[in-house]
């Protein structure tokens, strides 16, 4: 694993890394043994890193891994990205408040 760029943004409590991976003659690792492997370099919690994108080109053997690393956990609540699931049980619940009130 090779740190290519490490920038701090003060605005938003982060550090965003971009990392390259060598894995010659095996699969594309996996997010949560890269989340373990950036943890362990940077000596902060799991918890706190939010894995932005992992691009692997067809045919090669490298990945590239751009990665935002907390603060706090407050600050990763606030500004993570949300997912399809979790909008959507986000609305299932507010429908079921909803229905309640009437």
């Amino acid at each position: 694993m090779k740190k290519i760029k490490e920038t701090y943004l003060p605005l938003l409590n982060r550090t965003e890394v971009v990392y390259e991976i060598d894995h010659a003659r095996q699969p594309t690792p996996k997010k949560e043994f890269i989340k373990s492997q950036i943890a362990a370099e940077l000596k902060t919690s799991e918890e706190l890193i939010d894995l932005h994108k992992v691009i692997t080109n067809f045919g090669t053997s490298k990945t590239k891994v751009i990665a935002e690393v907390y603060n706090a956990k407050e600050d990763l609540q606030r500004l993570i990205r949300k997912g399809k699931k979790e909008k959507a049980k986000e609305k299932t619940k507010e429908d079921g408040k909803k229905e309640e009130k009437k």
